[in-house]
């Protein structure tokens, strides 16, 4: 299958106070159009900043290398005025917390009608109405008089739709949606992920949805990528990654999804990531890994190939597939 133009990292490196700090390392990944993909991992492990360097949304504190390319579009080398003209149009993102990204003095449908107005020639008046119509799609009731609402009017859930609309006001290729559902109920998060995905499919956008969660990814992804410690540690079609993880990391998010039914718990993986500036050279999740022997311990380890489009950062992967 031929992937079409959309959303490419390479080499992606992501360091902080003059190089000491290296938070993100060597992170490639690619979110062709129409498909979505996962990126998941504990909170630190750096997949938020990876997703906000594809939109040139990082601390200036940050320096990045590597190559982030939008189409034909280098990310990474555009200026801060021509990032705001691809804002939008063409990739958007959608933030975890909609309360602290919406403006609090600002009605609903003036915040969407305006996305439209910043990438579109058209009179404030059509803005408006089509930021009702794109309210009403996101299942918002009664979208016209909601539209004159404010931010604090709405439960979490309905805030998250607005977010949605908002993403999806300037018709984007690439939707970067960043923990969308964390603060939300079970069947709210369902009814939101569900949501995502049809107008995925029918805007034919890629999607790539961040999460802490193997679960939520899983539920609509058909890749996932892992991020453990500021790498990618496994990346694979779904149904590989859930069937057959190569990488004991992957296992251990798996397994902490999966209720024990004879200890009524959920099994934990023990310790913690290294800290930021604390990283070994070799395999980053050694010290908290079962099968890690010296090897692991005593060189960097690669991302390998065990399958078709599905490679692990693991010297013991062959153990991992009897496991």
């Amino acid at each position: 299958m031929v992937e079409s133009p959309g959303l490419s990292i390479e080499n992606l490196s992501i360091a902080f106070d003059d190089g000491r700090k290296v938070a993100v390392s060597g992170v490639s990944l690619s979110v062709p159009t129409g498909e979505a993909v996962g990126l998941v991992g504990e909170s630190g492990s750096g997949k938020s900043l990876t997703s906000r360097a594809a939109l040139g949304l990082l601390p200036k504190t940050a320096k990045a290398s590597g190559r982030i390319r939008l189409g034909d579009l280098s990310i990474l080398d555009m200026s801060p005025a021509q990032l705001r003209s691809v804002r939008g149009a063409g990739i958007a993102m959608i933030f975890q917390d909609p309360m602290s990204s919406l403006n609090p003095v600002a009605r609903v449908g003036q915040s969407i009608a305006q996305v439209i107005l910043s990438h579109e020639a058209v009179s404030a008046d059509d803005a408006e109405s089509r930021a009702v119509t794109l309210m009403d799609r996101v299942g918002i009731r009664d979208a016209k008089a909601r539209a004159g609402s404010f931010p604090h009017e709405f439960s979490g859930g309905m805030r998250q739709r607005i977010m949605i609309a908002m993403a999806l006001a300037a018709k984007p290729r690439i939707l970067v949606a960043d923990e969308p559902t964390t603060a939300l109920d079970v069947i709210v998060q369902k009814n939101i992920l569900n949501l995502l995905d049809q107008l995925r499919r029918e805007e034919g956008m890629g999607l790539l949805l961040v999460s802490h969660d193997l679960a939520v990814v899983a539920s609509l992804c058909s890749r996932i990528a892992v991020m453990y410690a500021g790498q990618i540690v496994e990346e694979g079609p779904t149904k590989e990654i859930l069937v057959r993880p190569r990488m004991p990391y992957t296992a251990g998010l798996l397994a902490s999804t999966r209720r024990d039914k004879s200890v009524k718990r959920l099994t934990s993986i023990p310790g913690s990531p290294p800290a930021l500036g604390d990283r070994a050279a070799s395999c980053r999740f050694a010290p908290r890994c079962r099968l890690a022997i010296d090897p692991c311990r005593s060189a960097p380890v690669e991302l390998i190939e065990v399958g078709p489009r599905h490679g692990a950062r693991c010297i013991r992967t062959q153990e991992m597939a009897h496991v």
